[in-house]
């Protein structure tokens, strides 16, 4: 982006006498530091794109107001440019751009191709180049002769044609004067000798003298015009040929002056202008033949120095290229008049270059620019026909650059280029004095008290009443005429005491009563008196309650009912009020103002009245609206807006600075930081929606400080960044800022005036600002946007002639690419040379975005990763005063696709897919088969083990009326020896048939997941033994020796004992059925480091290797019929692996055939391997170890350290003289408590004292004193009597529950117990202590609580002992409700308890600490006063303890979501 000439040079201050007369305009500066390829200027053009071209020593410069881009040869680009030094630059009908070099030669660019291709034969030079309006470029030769060049519109090729070139005896040279366009079309040659007409391919030579002999017979031409159709042809001797276009007929005319005609011009109704080198100048009449001749012998003011040139301008005024430095003339030939103008010329230097004579002339603004040979570009003033300096008379204090041009022109919009040597480039951009400002001042004096206007009204007389902030009301006439200042005694005067107080707002009321509102000194009331005025002043008075609530008074306002509101910045708002008796009183929250929210809206800066009755009140804390209708001000119903960020429909910012209450009913509001709000909706609620406008609508700055209605309802905003007008209808801004204003503009809040005769008036720190609304327009030009360039892959293309661009974007229609280069970036610019700064950009990509981009003043868009398709990029923008315009740019984009994206491609992919799908579905349908196979095989096994599940419950009956019988029988002593034994036979043949049934239930059991192990700690060899016995008579039965083998005689295993009987009983059946007779089965029991394994080994027939696989398969029989012919189930050594299993253990199984098996069972040590759903049985055969006693003291010791610090875990106390079981307690609870262990109940009772836990589990039978006695005293004890307690014991009978219970244990649990069963017990009971707390507190705050008869314990009352703490908690509360003051210290001594227990025992009780409770009861107690409505909220506070009111507020917001004011309100509390 372009750099501005050090700062924007405001020139707006016109009528300072040291710049009188200078137009309004702003500079900027472009060098090489802004991309410019060299400082030293030499020529400038504009071609159709609107793309301005410079030629410099060093190169030529494409700017389109933004960048330039350079075109110069070097070693890094094939760029055919002979020489970097161009002196002549222009562009043709085909936007060429023609360059002339410093070594005479002539060069064409192709903009579209960006080659550049020499045009002239080796060895021509070239001295300048003639372009016409057919688009012929005519090529004037050094020396002699002139080329033709055309231009083929088609391909646009050149062609070229040489004219006026001899070549023979003496080498004559016949010099081109100049090349003229006629009517029909026929191209003239002016010549030193003769003319040459050229017609298409036919040339005709006029007046050439070709005898080759030496004299002066030659006819030389040097100028020509047209009028009519005549052609005037200017010669030496004062000759003019004329040619008639009709008859085509050359004729001769002496005129009287018989010098060289330099210039022949027409003149209009003047007829023509004659001009001569050194006899003046001659009005000449074709029509007539009169003629007036001017020269120094004539007229004594006519200049003696030689005439080099002439310009005509738009007034037909003729001036004047001189020889000497800073001189030319004009002659008017309207009143015959001439006038020299010397304008001040820099000293000669060493210049390389003297600057030309330059003039030009500004279409758009009117400007005439002049710089006349050597120096002192000025413009023409002709109302005062002067000759002005543009900023650059070494002599003023205006100078800004040197007066020494050595190239200039002016673009299409008008702005004026220039450049001065090697100094750069400069742009004065003009604009119009929409706006104005008043005093005009010399200097900026922003910020000064005497210049700041801060409230503005206008009388019933047309006078403007200005109010400084020096504290002056100063009163002008309407031509803004000084007429005096407000003084203290009422009149408007140029002496006396001014008023007193700096008076922010002037208002007139319905009785014709001047109200001025002052800050820091009240109200001021001014009562017409005829020249004077009767003055009042209210103001703030402590004593009493009727006066004004503040002395800074921000805003007056008179609503409908003729009601006088007042805004003060600090005490809230006002109504002023009469008596009868005619006193003034002051009605707001002080008196009967009740209801309105002073808290948080004490500082109000605004008040306005819509056409519905409401009144809305700006504050610094939101906005405040409420009905004007209403019989006592205390039932005025105040609704209070403020942001909330959970919603979208609310204020933006809360500080309100102004509200404008439009003729259309609609509600919009200024605001600091939130830019416009309008209100949308309001319904009878008094719920309301938002909608913001902010910068990203297109305001030009969030903070707003005023608003004001036009006569056509647009709305004027002062922002912190000038002026911004909303126009309704189209929902749009328009923004005015310095450049506009022509100098830095600051507004202050609030203050401005809309006067009678339609002028708006805004007060800055400089004045005051005014304009008419309806004479404020914004520029409706049209840019051009253009195409600048692409790149693709992040790398930049260029064209080429086999390259992805073949021409310039900009001329490139249509852009394919392939798959490989989808990221692409287009750079565009809209050609707007006025404040390009201003431009906003938008583009949308057709196909590809959903909705346009509006991207601000980015100028390039990126797309990466296009998909293969056709899309059309679309690009449009504002001009450069943000107006959006009709000049969207398109350009067809195209990204081919990969082969694997072609329809070839897809044809394949659908032919694979198919062929992958057929896959599929084989593969699918044989793996469904396969299962279906093995879901029947499934089904089969289910059935099977269903049958033999529900045969073995239909056997259970009759094995039991077997069993019955038979140990009834058996237990008869007159058995017979042989009858007993027939009926041992019987009832182990019924055991085992029973145990067999078992097996099928539980294989079912383990089926459904419902099999559950109940693992406890039990000495294994005594228990393995014991199942041994059951098979002792049938090893002697059949001589087998049966040998039992332990290491150990106790060996503890945490194990489900009923699952370990069956694994050890399966086994040992197993070993019997395959065992011969007089053989060997072993049962061991051995333990390893980690493990115990217990197995059966024998001597049997031994498994084959290819079986082993599959012995624990379900239903699967190995051998057809053991040694006893019994057939096998199939069953039991698949329970066997599933029971071993659930115990986290491994069996294996070694064997030989012939020699017999060994299965061996390993069982982990200790019970952390088991998972959560396993269930713990716990008993009180727990022993502990010496080692073990004295670890766990030093845990015990530890774990107690640590409970001094309170913190977040609760804390348990266990009392249980068994350390082993009171280790594993401990292991069960400690990652959910804080664990505290004791041995007995005398240390159990000092510990419940000393850490007071939230709970104790405890033993019944322990030596020194037992749980009930220990119980017994917990209760009794003011500082434990509150903590639950779970008593343990292995008494199951009903007295010993309700001994427990009576002494107040919360549960009874028997020994052996499950640790998950206690765990849950505990959970449950601190869950319904928190209920109880819950209720307790919703009791005490008196609360309605929702009640679940499922969940709520049945007991609600608390015992003796806390009753009583409470009773003296609440007194010492109600005691001390307004006391500030009060802290837990002093609860804590009235109690007379430690702080520790009364912060534990308030916690168990309530659920919360005591500085929260104390807060708890005295919000709770605010509530209640609130509800009576008898109170203020200040007074509320204090009555409740809280001496603050905003942490009063903020406390009862935290409690009840809401603050007091909105809780009086929610509940519909009145008075």
């Amino acid at each position: 982006m372009i750099n501005r000439f050090s700062v924007f040079l405001w020139l707006v201050l016109l009528s300072v006498s040291s710049l009188v007369g200078q137009p309004n305009c702003i500079f900027t500066h472009y060098s090489s530091e802004q991309g410019l390829s060299q400082n030293s200027i030499t020529c400038m053009a504009q071609d159709k794109n609107g793309n301005m071209w410079f030629s410099t020593w060093d190169g030529i410069n494409r700017f389109n107001g933004y960048d330039f881009k350079v075109y110069k040869s070097s070693h890094d680009n094939q760029l055919a440019l002979a020489n970097n030094r161009v002196d002549v630059i222009i562009t043709d009908n085909y936007n060429m751009v023609w360059l002339l070099t410093y070594d005479s030669r002539v060069f064409r660019l192709d903009q579209a191709t960006e080659r550049v291709e020499q045009v002239m034969e080796e060895g021509d030079k070239c001295e300048s180049i003639k372009l016409l309006e057919n688009g012929n470029v005519w090529l004037i030769l050094k020396g002699e002769g002139a080329v033709c060049v055309k231009t083929d519109p088609k391909n646009l090729s050149l062609s070229s044609e040489r004219y006026a070139i001899t070549r023979g005896y003496g080498g004559l040279n016949e010099r081109v004067m100049d090349v003229f366009l006629d009517k029909k079309g026929q191209e003239w040659l002016l010549t030193t000798n003769g003319l040459l007409k050229v017609n298409g391919k036919e040339s005709i030579s006029f007046l050439t003298d070709k005898s080759n002999r030496k004299g002066n017979n030659k006819h030389p031409f040097y100028a020509v015009c047209c009028k009519e159709d005549t052609l005037y042809f200017a010669s030496d001797g004062g000759r003019v040929w004329t040619y008639s276009l009709h008859d085509e007929i050359l004729k001769p005319k002496e005129l009287p002056i018989k010098d060289k005609i330099v210039s022949i011009d027409e003149l209009g109704d003047f007829g023509l202008l004659v001009t001569t080198e050194q006899e003046g100048i001659m009005v000449y009449n074709p029509k007539n033949g009169e003629y007036r001749i001017m020269n120094s012998k004539i007229i004594p003011q006519y200049p003696d120095d030689a005439i080099h040139s002439v310009y005509i301008d738009r007034e037909q005024i003729a001036w004047f290229e001189m020889t000497e430095w800073g001189k030319t003339f004009r002659f008017n030939p309207k009143d015959n008049s001439i006038k020299v103008f010397k304008t001040p010329v820099e000293p000669q230097g060493a210049d390389r270059s003297y600057p030309p004579f330059h003039i030009c002339e500004d279409t758009i603004n009117h400007y005439l620019w002049i710089h006349p040979q050597g120096g002192g570009l000025s413009w023409y003033d002709r109302e005062n026909d002067n000759l002005i300096p543009f900023y650059n008379d070494p002599n003023s204090p205006s100078w800004r650059f040197s007066n020494k041009i050595h190239s200039m022109m002016v673009d299409r919009q008008g702005n004026l280029w220039f450049s001065t040597h090697s100094k750069g480039l400069e742009k004065a951009t003009f604009y119009g004095r929409q706006f104005s400002m008043f005093p005009k001042r010399e200097k900026k004096q922003l910020g000064m008290n005497e210049s700041t206007v801060r409230a503005l009204f206008e009388d019933e007389h047309g006078r403007i009443w200005m109010s400084k902030r020096n504290g002056k009301v100063e009163i002008y006439d309407s031509e803004f005429n000084y007429v005096g200042y407000l003084t203290e005694a009422g009149t408007i005067s140029k002496t006396g005491t001014p008023l007193d107080g700096v008076t922010y707002h002037i208002m007139k009321d319905s009785k014709g009563i001047i109200w001025l509102s002052t800050k820091g000194r009240g109200i001021v009331r001014l009562e017409p008196m005829g020249e004077r005025f009767k003055v009042d002043r209210f103001e703030y008075d402590d004593g009493d309650v009727y006066s004004l609530s503040h002395n800074s008074v921000y805003c007056i306002h008179e609503d409908q009912n003729g009601r006088l509101w007042i805004a003060t910045f600090g005490g809230g708002l006002n109504y002023l009020q009469q008596t009868e008796e005619g006193e003034y009183r002051f009605i707001n929250s002080r008196n009967n103002l009740k209801g309105f929210p002073i808290d948080e809206c004490y500082r109000v800066r605004h008040i306005a009245s819509d056409r519905k009755g409401n009144i809305w009140v700006g504050t610094t804390d939101g906005v405040i609206c409420f009905k004007k209708d209403f019989e006592r001000p205390e039932a005025i119903q105040f609704h209070h807006y403020q942001r909330n960020l959970d919603e979208n429909a609310t204020l933006s910012s809360n500080n309100v600075y102004h509200i404008v209450c439009t003729r259309s009913g609609d509600v919009y509001m200024a605001t600091f930081g939130g830019g416009l709000m309008k209100l949308e909706s309001m319904d009878e609620a008094g719920n309301v929606a938002f909608k913001a406008y902010t910068r990203t609508d297109g305001l030009l700055s969030d903070i707003l400080l005023s608003l004001k209605e036009d006569e056509v309802g647009n709305l004027w905003m002062a922002t912190e960044n000038g002026l911004s007008k909303f126009l309704l209808d189209e929902q749009r801004f328009e923004n005015y800022n310095e450049r506009d204003f022509g100098t830095e503009v600051r507004f202050e809040e609030s203050t401005f005036c809309y006067l009678t005769n339609g002028t708006l008036v805004f007060g800055t720190t400089n004045g005051i600002l005014y304009f008419y609304p309806e004479h404020i327009k914004k520029s409706e030009y049209v840019p051009m946007i253009h195409l600048f360039s692409l790149k693709v892959n992040n790398r930049e293309v260029k064209p080429e002639v086999e390259g992805l661009l073949l021409k310039s974007l900009d001329s490139t229609e249509q852009l394919a690419l392939s798959h490989k280069n989808n990221t692409v970036s287009l750079s565009y610019a809209a050609i707007d040379y006025d404040y390009p700064e201003n431009i906003r950009y938008s583009y949308f990509l057709d196909g590809f975005d959903r909705e346009w981009n509006y991207v601000g003043e980015q100028r390039t868009a990126t797309y990466t990763n296009l998909p293969p398709g056709s899309y059309v990029f679309r690009v449009r923008s504002t001009n450069s005063d943000g107006i959006w315009v009709a000049n969207e740019r398109t350009i067809n984009l195209s990204i081919s696709p990969s082969f694997w994206e072609t329809p070839l491609a897809i044809c394949l992919y659908v032919l694979i897919v198919a062929l992958v799908f057929g896959a599929s579905i084989y593969i699918l349908f044989t793996i469904y088969r396969l299962k279906h196979k093995v879901s029947i095989e499934q089904q089969v096994s289910d059935i099977k083990l269903k049958f033999f599940t529900n045969i073995s419950h239909e056997l259970r009956t009759p094995l039991t009326l077997i069993a019955g019988p038979v140990e009834y029988i058996m237990k008869s002593e007159e058995l017979s020896d042989n009858v007993r034994n027939q009926l041992k036979i019987v009832e182990r043949n019924t055991d085992r048939m029973l145990r067999l049934v078992n097996q099928i239930l539980d294989f079912r059991k383990i089926q459904k997941n419902k099999m559950k192990l109940r693992v406890e700690k039990m000495d294994i060899v005594p228990f393995v033994r014991q199942i041994m016995d059951n098979f002792e008579a049938l090893a002697e039965d059949h001589h087998i020796d049966f040998v039992f083998e332990s290491e150990k005689t106790s060996l503890n295993l945490w194990v489900d004992s009923d699952k370990l009987e069956k694994i050890v009983f399966n086994l040992l059946s197993n070993a019997f059925k395959y065992t011969p007779q007089g053989k060997m089965i072993t049962l061991f029991i051995h333990e390893n480091e980690n493990s115990v394994a217990i197995g059966v080994q024998d001597q049997g027939i031994g498994i084959p290797e290819s079986k082993k696989s599959s012995i624990f398969v379900r239903f699967e029989n190995l051998i057809d019929k053991n040694l006893f012919n019994q057939q096998s189930s199939g069953i039991g050594l698949s329970l066997v692996k599933e029971l071993v299993e659930l115990h986290q253990a491994t069996i294996r199984v070694d064997s030989k055939v012939g020699e017999g098996s060994c299965f061996t069972v390993e069982f982990l040590k200790g019970k952390d391997h088991y998972t959560e759903d396993v269930e713990l049985i716990v008993s009180d055969s727990l022993d502990a170890t010496d080692a073990g006693t004295f670890s766990m003291m030093e845990l015990n010791e530890k774990t107690e350290e640590g409970m001094h610090e309170v913190g977040e875990r609760k804390t348990l106390l266990l009392v249980e003289d068994n350390l082993e079981l009171r280790f594993f307690l401990r292991s069960v609870f400690v990652s959910q408590f804080d664990v505290i262990e004791a041995a007995d109940g005398v240390e159990g009772l000092e510990k419940a004292k000393k850490f007071v836990p939230d709970m104790i589990v405890s033993d019944i039978m322990m030596p020194e004193k037992d749980g009930l006695a220990m119980i017994k005293e917990i209760r009794e004890n003011l500082s434990t009597s509150h903590i639950p307690v779970i008593l343990l014991t292995a008494k199951t009978d009903m007295e010993s529950k309700l001994q427990g219970v009576e002494q107040g244990a919360d549960d009874y649990i028997t020994k052996p117990f499950s640790a998950t069963y206690l765990k849950a017990k505990v959970d449950n009971i601190l869950a319904r202590r928190s209920k109880l707390q819950h209720l307790y507190r919703a009791n005490l705050m008196n609360e309605s609580l929702v009640v679940d008869d499922e969940t709520t314990p049945p007991q609600t009352e608390m015992s003796v002992h806390d009753r009583k703490f409470m009773d003296k908690l609440m007194e010492l509360m109600e005691k001390n409700m307004d006391n500030g003051d009060l802290i837990v210290d002093d609860l804590v001594k009235e109690l007379a308890v430690s702080r520790s227990v009364f912060f534990k025992k308030l916690k168990s009780l309530t659920g919360l600490a005591p500085v929260e409770f104390i807060k708890e009861i005295r919000v709770k107690r605010a509530a209640h006063l609130i509800e009576t409505g008898n109170y203020s909220m200040t007074q509320i506070a204090y009555m409740v303890g809280i001496n603050d009111p905003r942490y009063f507020s903020k406390c009862f917001k935290q409690h009840y979501g809401m603050t007091p004011t909105e809780y009086k309100e929610t509940n519909n509390i009145k008075k």
